[in-house]
């Protein structure tokens, strides 16, 4: 397999879904069932899951560790499978097929933009690094797997995009999104970009073609925009202390604000199945908000817990939570 390093020193204009010995028990919950806990060896800091080669597997972008990789078929059974010692320090990871083959895609923070071949999870292979940019530490990424784009989000609020066709050769850098703050979180829907971008809210990005990115539109939210998910015509933005914000984004040029849900702690993911949203509340545990009156989002479940919560994806009924020091947690809603 042919390996690369890509080293890039510019500026520019910018799904599937331990360090201590035991996950901190359960203090209250309502319409939320614990299913199984797994500790991992640094921080679980983001997730994805996905099924390949008829199971489902965890990958968990375990901060200093690098990459775990765990069997999650059975949940209330999981089981290690290998894992990837990244030279930084894993933010996030999602994995995506591109050109028959699959990659796990690491943001490494300070090392970069890491690619694995997991075709056969227990056999992790480095692809290559790409080196974003000078000073850019990699916080999240979204891959476009339909259209083999990746767009690849930075700590400065610049958003890089790669065309990851050449796989597994180099990617090719396309251009940069400049949107000011620090991009947390990143969501692709049709041909629109959402940006969560720290300080300077919601940006929508029309990616029609993606080598020619334009900011069509900037919604200047009250707190921390740290994530974003979308379905239909709105967009759910976890803005950190100021909770969830619920959004009408039918015209991407004038979104337009149609509620709040108010945190218990800090909103810092945000995961969507139907008509319910799944936050990830730091410092408080999972809530799962019924968004059925987006004027009116309510609160269905929640489940405390005394680790952290900073993300969060829903796959076959399950929630599934990166608990950072509390590993990853699996979850199950009962109402």
């Amino acid at each position: 397999m042919n390996k690369f390093l890509i080293i890039l020193s510019f500026s520019f204009i910018v799904f599937y879904g331990c360090k201590d010995n035991s996950t901190n028990p359960v203090v209250n919950k309502e319409n939320m069932t614990l299913v199984s806990t797994y500790n991992t060896y640094a921080s679980t800091n983001g997730l994805c899951v996905v099924p390949l080669n008829f199971r489902n597997y965890a990958f968990i972008a375990d901060g200093s560790a690098g990459m775990q990789i765990l069997d999650v078929t059975i949940v209330n059974s999981i089981d290690s499978v290998s894992s990837y010692n990244t030279d930084g320090s894993a933010n996030d990871v999602t994995v995506a097929s591109i050109n028959g083959d699959t990659y796990a895609f690491i943001s490494d923070y300070n090392r970069g933009y890491v690619v694995v071949d997991v075709d056969d999870p227990a056999n992790p292979v480095l692809t290559g690094v790409v080196n974003v940019a000078a000073g850019g530490f990699v916080n999240t990424s979204y891959v476009d797997a339909v259209n083999r784009i990746a767009y690849i989000a930075l700590a400065t609020g610049q958003v890089s995009v790669f065309d990851l066709s050449p796989l597994p050769n180099a990617p090719v850098f396309l251009t940069g999104i400049n949107g000011g703050g620090s991009a947390n979180g990143l969501y692709v829907s049709g041909n629109r970009l959402y940006i969560a971008g720290g300080t300077v809210g919601l940006q929508i990005v029309d990616i029609t073609d993606p080598g020619i990115p334009v900011i069509i539109s900037a919604f200047n939210t009250p707190g921390i925009a740290s994530g974003v998910s979308i379905s239909t015509n709105y967009a759910y933005v976890a803005d950190a202390s100021n909770g969830m914000l619920v959004l009408d984004v039918t015209n991407s040029t004038a979104p337009v604000i149609l509620s709040r849900f108010a945190p218990n702690g800090q909103i810092l993911g945000v995961t969507v199945n139907n008509n319910n949203v799944f936050t990830a509340d730091n410092g408080y545990g999972i809530e799962n908000v019924s968004v059925s009156s987006p004027q009116s989002p309510t609160q269905q479940g929640y489940i405390q817990t005394n680790s952290s919560a900073l993300n969060i994806v829903y796959f076959g009924g399950y929630v599934f939570l990166a608990a950072a020091e509390g590993g990853m947690a699996i979850f199950q809603p009962t109402n």
